[in-house]
């Protein structure tokens, strides 16, 4: 399945970034989801035992956001340039991935904050 996020081709260690990312993103949350990577997308197991299989990045933030009502996207970890928007010089492709999670979950976060306000 095609992937805004991660592109046309998706890799098992892309898979293992994304995950790495948003459990990183996420640690500080009590009972905060835990995300595995697989072959063909993510699963995620929730606080009470509870696992959804989802195959993209959009999929698995709106997973792991609808386990955590109210969450605030300034909950959730900034990445280090996520106020410039732009990478160190030799930043590897792992980093921007990370970059585009994170950016993406971020706002995701924000939208879900704005909903419940209205």
């Amino acid at each position: 399945m095609r992937d805004p996020v991660l592109g046309s081709t998706r890799t098992l260690r892309q898979h293992l970034i994304v995950a790495q990312t948003i459990n990183e993103a996420c640690q500080n949350w009590p009972g905060a989801p835990k995300v595995a990577a697989t072959s063909s997308g993510w699963l995620v197991s929730g606080p009470r035992g509870a696992t959804e299989a989802v195959s993209t990045v959009e999929a698995l933030w709106s997973t792991v956001l609808r386990g955590k009502p109210g969450v605030r996207w300034q909950d959730l970890r900034p990445a280090p340039d996520m106020e410039t928007g732009e990478l160190a010089p030799g930043a590897l492709d792992a980093g921007k991935l990370e970059l585009r999670v994170l950016r993406l979950g971020h706002e995701m976060a924000q939208g879900s904050a704005t909903e419940t306000d209205a």
